[in-house]
């Protein structure tokens, strides 16, 4: 005779009937998710460059979308003017654009090849990737122009007006709407410097399924390093402009905090190389 379950009975089968297709839903999610561990085969057919891995020589979508925002954000930087010079003294006076482009180039440039190089070297493709690979260029894309501004107001006090437009006198800024763009400037490189640093971390969650060498790992720290010392400096000129916001001393040396950078960057990687040298005893390079 077949058993007659009663209401409450019923309902506590459903439950756990419920409960254990969610815990084979989520296994088989994670499964998917998790990432199978390079061969040897692989490892030993990819190319070696400086003592890392070309993992990811093949570009992928993601990589492929990124170049291609990448590549319109330098247009962005470029399209400036509204008609084509007509004259020598027009094309003159458009030419003293030329050093805050090659600035704003720069930056955006740097932190494309800090991408592709990540890229080339791991070529992940984990849901992590793709969400901060697209996080990183809606970021950029948002922040160029003030990436530009900025680098125009670089040239404009670094020459004393002789160099660049002086849209900011034609625009009607005064100290305290200089202090707001070095404040958005800063957070916008907080932002971009954090990707870089996750992506890095992301790198190094997966070091045993990519079979990452002792060089490698100090790799992945050593950017993270440089991208942490950025953003430190970003803040401290955030948190400068943001208080001095009515003092043009303070105001132009929170744009001068970034000048630290050339001394900084360069001792933090002497530091790590120093670091690496003493824990593996070897010679720093």
């Amino acid at each position: 005779m077949p058993r007659i379950l009663m209401p409450r009975q019923f309902l506590r089968l459903a439950i756990s009937t419920e409960a254990s297709r969610s815990a084979r839903t989520r296994q088989s999610r994670t499964r998917r998710i998790e990432m199978n561990r390079l061969s040897d085969e692989y490892i030993s057919a990819c190319r070696v460059d400086r003592g890392k891995i070309l993992r990811g020589e093949n570009m992928s979508r993601i990589e492929t979308f990124v170049d291609a925002a990448f590549a319109f954000a330098f247009t962005m930087l470029v399209i400036s003017i509204d008609q084509i010079p007509s004259n020598p003294e027009e094309l003159l006076e458009l030419s003293r654009d030329i050093p805050a482009f090659l600035i704003s180039a720069i930056i955006i440039g740097s932190i494309w090849v800090t991408h592709a190089n990540w890229s080339r070297h791991f070529g992940l493709q984990d849901p992590a990737t793709l969400y901060l690979s697209l996080a990183l260029v809606m970021l950029v894309l948002v922040f160029v122009y003030p990436i530009k501004l900025m680098a125009q107001a670089t040239v404009l006090y670094s020459s004393g007006d002789a160099l660049g437009t002086d849209i900011f006198a034609l625009g009607g800024w005064d100290d305290n709407q200089v202090a707001i763009l070095f404040i958005y400037f800063g957070f916008g490189l907080i932002g971009l410097s954090a990707i870089l640093v996750a992506l890095y971390l992301n790198a190094l969650r997966y070091r045993s399924e990519l079979q990452l060498r002792h060089l490698e790992v100090f790799f992945c720290k050593k950017a993270c390093l440089t991208w942490i010392v950025v953003a430190t400096v970003a803040a401290l000129s955030c948190i400068t402009a943001f208080v001095f916001y009515d003092n043009k001393t303070y105001v132009v040396a929170a744009g001068n905090l970034y000048l630290t950078l050339f001394l900084l960057l360069p001792l933090s990687q002497r530091y790590a190389w120093i670091r690496w040298a003493d824990r593996n005893n070897k010679e720093i390079p």
